[in-house]
């Protein structure tokens, strides 16, 4: 709910929101994060309060008999009305002024520098602006090209075969029939500009995501290093990501891919890195005795076994790079998303309606390629 915090902020519901999508309009990286690392904040509170809650559910109240049952809640509810009172009384709502720290500035110079030595000039690779030059004309521009070009019929014979072959025929069924829904609402190539960005940037997030989920998976340091960056890229809004990817790479659609890999692997490397320690320790010693190295125990016990759990990690990563992908028609993504943008900006609803329709169809499609069903998981075991 707190990652929708700036969508809504777009039809006007204000708040932290608000901040981060004016700061994306300025490209103000300091504010952004500023107002972000609330948002990051909150969702941590709510998380772990949710967390313990749950871990006492069914279990036998502890502390003094009079905070247990009807009481304690009244007592809270009254500690909680006279707080509230005691706050108005002095005037103890607003945080006060010195005891704040304005983040903004030396955010905004480390990313002055950033740009200054890394955007071009670096040796060898030429600097941010050059890598995403050659990320479009290398591999989004032929990927669109090969999408556009084929025939309808036959992404849709791909299509069928990809979802039959990973679920049954009712799986198959309907991811033809959500794509030939997005050629009925006349946004079929749009359609594939957006898929071409998408399977790109899945691409690289499973690339990156398995090779950390690897590491982490075998180093116990390492995963305890890595897991409060992951809860923290995990409950950032999308749209900060897009902030210090503009700034870096321009505008276009290889900065919405890069944002959408950034916001699509701290998932990726969670369920891999799970699904790696899940696996049954009596299969990795009996692997150790036989003499297999640790290669050969990733490549023919670990990876087999944790299939699953690789393979929900890339229908997380198709959906996730989807959303971020499209809210990329901010920062010149094109195609789905910048119907859906433009609809909104112009208050035009069939534009918009039409691109969201598509959007769903699409990620329905990847849903169904992607994730296989109880049924095939069954026989495959």
């Amino acid at each position: 709910a707190l990652s929708m915090a700036v969508i809504a902020s777009v039809i006007g519901a204000g708040g932290l929101g608000d901040r981060v999508y004016q700061a994306l309009s300025s490209v103000d990286v300091g504010a952004a994060l500023a107002a972000g690392i609330p948002i990051v904040l909150l969702a941590v509170v709510l998380d772990r309060t949710t967390e313990a809650a749950g871990r006492r559910i069914g279990a036998e109240p502890t502390g003094p008999a009079f905070l247990q049952g009807w009481r304690g809640w009244t007592l809270a509810a009254v500690a909680t009305a006279a707080v509230a009172f005691a706050g108005r009384l002095t005037d103890g709502r607003v945080w006060p002024e010195d005891v704040t720290v304005a983040i903004a500035g030396p955010v905004n110079t480390a990313k002055d520098w950033m740009v200054d030595h890394l955007y071009t000039g670096v040796p060898v690779v030429g600097g941010t602006a050059d890598l995403a030059s050659h990320f479009t004309s290398g591999v989004l521009n032929p990927l669109r090209g090969g999408l556009t070009g084929l025939p309808w019929w036959s992404v849709l014979l791909v299509v069928a075969a990809l979802a039959w072959t990973i679920g049954t025929w009712r799986t198959a069924a309907t991811a033809v029939l959500a794509m030939a829904a997005i050629g009925v609402l006349g946004v079929w190539e749009p359609s594939m500009d957006t898929l071409s960005q998408v399977l790109a940037a899945v691409a690289v997030t499973l690339v990156l995501g398995f090779g950390i989920a690897i590491g982490a998976a075998r180093s116990e340091r390492l995963e305890r290093l890595l897991r409060p960056v992951l809860d923290v890229f995990q409950t950032m809004p999308q749209f900060v990501y897009l902030i210090p990817v503009v700034a870096l790479f321009g505008v276009g659609r290889a900065p919405a891919a890069a944002a959408a890999i950034v916001y699509a692997l701290p998932a990726v490397v969670r369920i891999t890195t799970q699904g790696l320690r899940g696996v049954d320790p009596a299969a990795m010693e009996c692997a150790r005795s036989l003499g297999a190295t640790t290669g050969q125990q990733l490549r023919q016990v670990q990876l087999p076994l944790a299939r699953p759990s690789l393979l929900l990690a890339v229908n997380q990563a198709v959906v996730l790079v989807l959303a971020v992908v499209i809210i990329g028609g901010l920062v010149g993504s094109g195609a789905l998303g910048y119907e859906v943008v433009l609809g909104l900006a112009q208050g035009d609803l069939a534009t918009g309606l039409v691109a969201g329709a598509a959007i769903v169809c699409l990620g329905l499609m990847l849903d169904r390629v992607t994730q296989p069903t109880a049924r095939r998981q069954r026989q495959e075991s």
